[in-house]
């Protein structure tokens, strides 16, 4: 739409004023603190030694009270040091297969996480590790969170058996997930190779491919994986999950400020995949959809 000069001047104060008062609407009615988040998480069942793999969208934290690593401190602060927290640090956001076409080689030091500021800001934190891994590593911070990461570049899905996301399950960590919805949930991609046989078509590719990371220290490392279909991983979505686990009593939600806040026990959401499964019912669109 055309307008004249006069009006094209006037919308950037316009749009900056628009701004300044949403924000301080925002501050005044929804504002919390990083102890407010970590109360809310003790509120919702966390407790100190616990494990959580974290999903955030930091553009959800509306009226927070304070920066990246505030939201970052209060997540540590609710676990401890003897707890975990663990994120995913994907350097892509298209597809696993896109990926490794142009960058067989992952280089841990120089591949950002593209999976949010939040987790970005973890990978670079001095005492979180950063598991070795082609196409999914994670950071990983606290001592148990730490005890997650092993071989990971040797397992033969991206987050199946020998991962840090099949780790989960033994150490009985937590999904939770800040402002994100249980479609980024990469944790499921775990249960897909665990529920892989109760399934009428694989989610992973039939390929499997030769790839590369080199850690920190520039030692490299070989993998053989097989990686999501794209055209599988197209159709997939989580909320068919979402009344299975509240059926179970396994979902756990809450609200801070305008942040939804959801926790999952990482056995439920195995236990409540495998129930579906044997009845047939699979978190996908149907391929004739």
């Amino acid at each position: 739409m055309w307008f004249p000069q006069s009006l094209r001047s006037l919308k950037p104060p316009l749009k900056r004023f628009r701004n300044r008062v949403r924000s301080r609407y925002l501050n005044r009615f929804y504002s919390f603190t990083p102890a407010d988040l970590s109360q809310k998480l003790r509120d919702l069942g966390v407790k100190t030694g616990d494990v959580l793999c974290v999903h955030s969208s930091f553009d959800q934290f509306l009226g927070f009270q304070g920066s990246f690593g505030d939201a970052i401190h209060a997540l540590q602060d609710s676990v401890g040091h003897e707890g975990g927290i663990l994120m995913p640090t994907q350097p892509f956001t298209a597809t696993a297969v896109d990926y490794v076409r142009t960058h067989p080689i992952t280089d841990l030091a120089r591949a950002p996480s593209l999976m949010g500021l939040m987790t970005e800001i973890l990978r670079r934190t001095p005492d979180a590790i950063r598991s070795i891994h082609p196409t999914h590593p994670v950071a990983a911070w606290g001592n148990k969170g730490r005890r997650l990461l092993g071989n990971d570049w040797e397992a033969r899905t991206p987050c199946g058996y020998g991962t840090a996301y099949h780790r989960l399950l033994e150490y009985e960590g937590s999904v939770l997930m800040l402002g994100t919805g249980v479609q980024v949930m990469t944790f499921y991609h775990c249960i897909e190779e665990l529920i892989e046989p109760l399934m009428p078509f694989s989610p992973f590719t039939s390929q499997e491919y030769s790839l590369q990371t080199r850690d920190l220290r520039g030692s490299l490392y070989c993998s053989r994986m097989r990686l999501f279909e794209p055209a599988v991983s197209a159709r997939r979505r989580m909320n068919v999950l979402v009344p299975e686990l509240k059926r179970r009593n396994s979902w756990r939600e809450g609200k801070i400020g305008r942040l939804d806040i959801v926790l999952l026990p990482a056995t439920a959401v195995l236990e409540a995949c495998v129930s579906m499964a044997k009845r047939g019912q699979f978190c996908y669109l149907s391929d004739r959809a």
